[in-house]
């Protein structure tokens, strides 16, 4: 029979009909659908991104599209047998999922972008009635007939709003009004009000006053009043560089001491580090300034109830209360440079951060050992290298007790606890992490870079890949004891030291000239490193304290049952009914 006859006879059947081809292979054309799909969705959103550079937008996609090219190629008309269709099919899989990971990668950055670029839209300011735990005022209504202490001309407009929410509620009260916050309180622990109305910034003020220290567990609020203010972009405008791939620039990094979102009412500020970038030189420096160096505050240039008189001087944690803009200018003021962004991060971004990354590793040297952590009473860090998560990082970066030399030793911490997260994000496990890490990213901070800055100043990083040069300044003061305008009343600070302020001054000129720091003679004879005998411990301090809190808490405990007798929230046997428990479980 001839060959054509006997193709013909393979290709029909008994009744003389065409057999009908299966369809075969469906996972490979499955495959191939997902691949050009993703692949198409990949390179748009590359494009859409606008972080790479154009060249390197056309190597990737040319890159990719020719091995996916390959890939079906052999995938379809190269591998017959079964185990070669295996392999190509494996190799197909694993650029299936590669193409998979990298649209999900690009859209987290995508997405992180415009959530870091946008400032929030508002921020609260939140007022509370505040009672002692052992007052018999159990929620709002107990104000009836009650005096209640302000601080008017600290603190007018939101004392007003507050009073006027009572009055809404047809609340019947008196008041007392203080000049500052040390009568406020005055008042209140000797009983001579029965309530204060307190912004919530102020709670923080009190706690590091040594008087009121207890002041947290000592009270609980029975009402409480929020207010919403729109922030405008106006509201914290850049000084921004022409080309921030190419001039160099200073950043200031405020770290916020609050928990939570960036959103909430503005807190104290920490953390004070400067970042200042040189693109061509590849330099960074870092400068940092004790947070309760005692300057003069600049307060924001609006209408609002955070202003202050000119001449007014604070610790410059306290600038933070006002804004980020405020401790920007202040700032400026005390060291004589110019700063052209910020970054706003708090508590929160910095846990987080490092739990994204899977921990940093610190190294610590002789004199920067912690026995106990006096912020969460932990195990501390001895000598040598560590690996630790993001608690760990938080409380090492704020800890000072347990230094002689206090607040200038936890300026160090915060720029080895920086440095090492920097070191973590441009290393391999950044890859594996990267997800993780960009959740944490998007709620971490904000800033008033623009989108377009950040996306050209990655774009000079992807093109250059500078080995970057990190250098470190920490100004170091002498603990002195000053009058705060925000509390109204004297407290612990450092006083400026003027050789180092001039000297910091002169290391940013320098980095900003393409000159290295070092370049730069610190006169001040002041080190930058700690010495061996700086590590003092916590152990004593913090068990003195539990003691004292002990003693405290019997004494407590009998005022408690006594100032009780007689009403109707008195119970002997320890049973506290849903009511009794109402007010704290909401508020602290």
């Amino acid at each position: 029979m001839p060959k054509k006859d006997v193709k013909l006879s393979q290709n029909v059947n008994g009744n003389g009909k065409k057999k009908k081809k299966k369809n075969k292979r469906p996972i490979s054309k499955f495959m191939t659908i997902f691949m050009i799909v993703s692949l198409a969705l990949l390179i748009f959103q590359i494009i859409k991104l606008n972080l790479l550079p154009a060249k390197l937008i056309v190597l990737v996609s040319l890159v990719m599209i020719i091995l996916c090219l390959i890939i079906l190629l052999i995938l379809h008309f190269k591998a017959k047998k079964f185990l070669p269709r295996i392999l190509a099919g494996f190799v197909a899989l694993c650029m299936c999922l590669g193409l998979a990971y990298g649209n999900y990668f690009i859209y987290k950055t995508d997405n992180t972008f415009d959530v870091v670029t946008s400032l929030a839209d508002s921020k609260a300011t939140m007022t509370s009635i505040v009672v002692l735990k052992s007052s018999s005022i159990k929620k709002e209504s107990g104000l009836k007939g009650k005096k209640i202490g302000t601080i008017l001309d600290m603190d007018k407009k939101p004392t007003k709003r507050m009073l006027d929410d009572l009055n809404k509620d047809n609340i019947k009260y008196t008041t007392k009004d203080y000049s500052n916050l040390d009568e406020l309180m005055e008042a209140f622990y000797s009983g001579e009000v029965d309530a204060i109305c307190l912004n919530e910034k102020y709670r923080d003020i009190l706690h590091e006053t040594q008087a009121y220290f207890t002041f947290q567990t000592d009270t609980r609020i029975i009402h409480q009043n929020v207010h919403y203010t729109k922030v405008e972009k106006s509201d914290n405008l850049s000084d921004p560089v022409n080309d921030i791939s190419k001039d160099a620039f200073t950043v200031l990094v405020s770290g916020n001491d609050s928990y939570g979102t960036l959103q909430d009412s503005n807190t104290r500020s920490d953390a004070n580090l400067l970042l200042t970038v040189n693109p061509k030189t590849g330099t960074i420096l870092m400068t940092s300034i004790p947070r309760d160096y005692y300057v003069e505050l600049v307060c924001p240039d609006d209408e609002t109830e955070s202003t202050c008189p000119v001449g007014s001087y604070d610790k410059l944690t306290h600038s933070g209360l006002m804004g980020v803009k405020s401790t920007e200018k202040t700032i400026e003021k005390a060291l004589g440079i110019k700063i052209n962004y910020n970054v706003r991060i708090n508590f929160s971004s910095v846990v987080n951060l490092v739990d994204a990354l899977d921990g940093i590793d610190l190294d610590i040297k002789k004199g920067e050992e912690v026995d106990i952590f006096y912020v969460n009473s932990q195990p501390g860090l001895s000598v040598g290298k560590h690996h630790v998560d993001g608690e760990t990082a938080l409380a090492f970066a704020r800890e000072r007790h347990a230094y002689a030399d206090g607040d200038n030793q936890r300026v160090r911490n915060q720029q080895k606890v920086f440095k090492a997260i920097f070191k973590r994000i441009v290393s391999p496990k950044m890859i594996t992490n990267y997800g993780k890490f960009m959740d944490a990213l998007a709620v971490a901070f904000d800033t008033n870079l623009s989108g377009d800055e950040i996306s050209k100043f990655v774009k000079y990083e992807l093109n250059n890949m500078p080995d970057w040069k990190i250098e470190s300044y920490a100004i170091v003061a002498e603990p002195d004891y000053q009058f705060c305008y925000q509390s109204q009343s004297y407290a612990s600070v450092v006083q400026q030291n003027d050789i180092m302020n001039e000297v910091a001054r002169k290391k940013i000129k320098a980095v900003l000239n393409g000159k290295s720091s070092t370049t730069v003679e610190d006169p001040s004879g002041y080190s930058q490193t700690a010495s061996e005998d700086n590590a003092v411990g916590n152990t004593e301090e913090l068990q003195a304290m539990r003691e004292e809190n002990v003693e405290s808490d019997d004494s407590y405990e009998n005022d408690y049952d006594q100032s009780y007798e007689g009403t109707d929230y008195y119970n002997p046997d320890g049973q506290y009914s849903q009511e009794d428990t109402y007010e704290e479980s909401d508020y602290q």
